[in-house]
């Protein structure tokens, strides 16, 4: 994701600055990050059927594998949103690469809900807190921006409109993530305030029987 983060980058204010040398940045870096998705896609797919996919080693990362489609998509639509002729490649190809990784990130979306739902309620793995969950955020709030964008660099209205509804969808995700982390930090404290009581408690002296005034201590 970082070579399609570098051309989302450079790509936003090449259309405003003079010369190529942003344009051609953004769609180099693009271009490797396509090549860096495909090898990644092969070694994934060579270890998913090499070994048996385990429950418990099936985390919430593999969501990243979707949202690095979606930026790829985000970097392709500001690469056809630059001046026609600084960028090494026909707007029609941009285009058909950008709608391509866009349908297999929408196709990965159902697959990967369908691995929770095996992982959590057919092999009872404890859907608790866990900071990999943010994992998730990111990739859904990718994938509805992208999908506004591509509708709208292509005049494809409904996909512009679910782009939109995505967006709280996105919302909808980070606040059910965020929610149990305040929890888990909130229980955390006081689970850390009570063994802090509690071991002031055993350390505290046992008092002792007051003496009569004048009487000697014993030894």
């Amino acid at each position: 994701m970082g070579s399609e983060s570098v051309a989302v980058a450079a790509a936003s204010p090449a259309r405003v600055t003079p010369g190529h040398v942003l344009a051609v940045l953004a769609v180099v870096c693009w271009a490797v990050g396509l090549m860096q998705y495909l090898l990644t896609a092969a070694l994934v797919l060579a270890r998913l059927l090499a070994r048996p996919v385990q429950p418990e080693g099936l985390m919430t990362s593999v969501w990243i594998f979707m949202g690095a489609a979606a930026i790829a998509v985000l970097a392709g639509v500001r690469l056809i949103a630059l001046h026609p002729g600084t960028t090494m490649l026909s707007r029609p190809l941009v285009i058909g690469t950008s709608v391509v990784l866009w349908a297999f990130s929408s196709w990965l979306i159902p697959l990967l809900l369908a691995l929770g739902v095996w992982r959590h309620a057919l092999r009872r793995i404890p859907l608790r807190y866990e900071l990999g969950w943010w994992n998730l955020v990111f990739p859904v709030g990718m994938y509805a921006v992208t999908t506004h964008e591509l509708g709208r660099a292509t005049a494809t209205s409904w996909m512009t409109s679910v782009g939109r509804w995505e967006v709280w969808i996105a919302v909808v995700f980070w606040a059910v993530v965020f929610a149990p982390m305040v929890a888990a930090r909130l229980r955390a404290r006081l689970t850390t305030a009570h063994g802090s009581a509690g071991a002031g408690q055993t350390a505290r002296p046992q008092s002792t029987a007051s003496t009569a005034p004048g009487a000697l201590p014993l030894p």
